[in-house]
């Protein structure tokens, strides 16, 4: 059983996918689609639509294409991604999109133009259709893609523009406008969405529950503070309506309830906010490890180059410590030694006794048969 059917929900009411029977018809939404409509029909070329994220372009491009789908006469083609590494590629792209050419391998930028610029001949003049390129996302667009698009605009007969071209695009795409005039001033229709306004998002949300509602059955509620509680936090963009009603709708389906109120919301928000943190946290801590791992990876590096013996200084230093053991190399040498019997006659080395240290490094002692001095030590030779 789905979870939405405690709720008396075939579905999910407020999925975050652009879903044309979840579509509201705000009167902005319904405008834009109408003026989109008759510069198409008519052929006017250019088109754009400038939003925020979240105002809903995406929906309506889909609307648009399934406003005009049974419409045989037009043909549509969407491009959602247009960021091309360079102009043969966003070329090839549309004419493989278009059907214009069977292969476009090894074709040049200059064949690749007149290959859609033959194809929209046919299309438009001889079979009568009207061609229509829906681009998404067009803030993403590079500077040479359009020049072309502007190029495609220059295809035309004495009536009407060969390739209509709608631009869905986030308000970044006004600096591209401001920068590139020739290509601005093409503009047939030039929409701007804005969020929307209490009454249109309680409607919308309305509207949603009623579309996924069982039939005969009481739909789920939002009270007027909870409807107020969203506003405010949301600022009636659509995007962002969506995905908090969601939230609500989890938690009411949790706490077995048919009714949001204020308080829930209120909680679905603090949530929201706790996970952000938890994100954030998460990733300080995580950038912490991180950086105490660097130091003392480059603090055990430094004590190793700290630490290093010159290969000159080793046999000394060993030297040093079998001495302190009282147990010297029988070959050991006043290169090596600093006690050498030399410097004995000065004193004993440090940590030693003087009797060990005559002993050791004392040489060409008389002695007799039993191994008993019989004799001082000859001094240096």
């Amino acid at each position: 059983m789905s979870y939405f059917e405690i709720l008396n929900l075939d579905r999910e009411p407020f999925s975050n996918s652009p879903e044309p029977e979840f579509f509201f018809e705000a009167p902005q939404h319904v405008n834009c689609l109408q003026q989109l409509e008759i510069s198409i029909r008519l052929r006017r070329g250019l088109n754009v639509v400038i939003g925020d994220v979240g105002t809903g372009k995406t929906t309506l491009s889909r609307m648009l294409i399934r406003k005009l789908h049974g419409d045989g006469s037009v043909e549509f083609h969407l491009l959602m991604d247009p960021d091309f590494g360079g102009p043969i590629q966003f070329l090839a792209g549309i004419a493989r999109m278009m059907g214009a050419v069977e292969s476009v391998h090894g074709l040049t930028e200059w064949q690749l133009k007149e290959a859609i610029k033959q194809h929209l001949f046919r299309r438009g003049v001889d079979e009568d259709k009207v061609v229509v390129l829906i681009i998404d996302e067009g803030q993403k667009l590079p500077g040479f893609c359009i020049e072309i698009l502007r190029e495609f605009l220059n295809y035309e007969t004495n009536r009407f523009k060969l390739l209509q071209i709608v631009l869905f695009a986030q308000p970044e795409f006004n600096a591209i406008l401001e920068r590139r005039e020739n290509f601005a001033d093409r503009m047939n229709v030039c929409l701007r969405l804005r969020p929307l306004d209490f009454t249109q998002m309680r409607r919308m949300i309305e509207h949603r529950i009623a579309q996924a509602s069982q039939a005969g059955h009481e739909p789920v509620e939002f009270t007027l503070p909870a409807l107020a509680a969203i506003y405010t936090a949301t600022g009636g963009v659509p995007r962002k309506v969506v995905m908090l009603c969601h939230q609500v709708i989890l938690a009411m389906i949790v706490r077995n309830r048919s009714r949001a109120g204020w308080f829930l919301v209120q909680s679905c928000l603090r949530n929201r906010v706790s996970q952000r943190r938890r994100k954030r946290a998460m990733g300080w801590g995580v950038a912490a490890v991180l950086v105490v791992a660097v130091l003392a990876f480059l603090a055990g590096v430094s004590i190793k180059r700290d630490g290093a013996v010159d290969p000159g200084d080793r046999a000394g230093t060993v030297y040093q410590a079998r001495i302190s053991d009282k147990t010297v190399h029988p070959l050991a040498s006043s290169t090596l030694n600093p006690w050498h019997p030399s410097a004995a006659m000065a004193g004993s080395p440090p940590g030693a006794s003087g009797q060990t240290a005559g002993i050791l490094f004392r040489k060409n002692i008389p002695r007799d048969a039993a191994g008993v001095q019989t004799g001082s030590a000859p001094g240096p030779d």
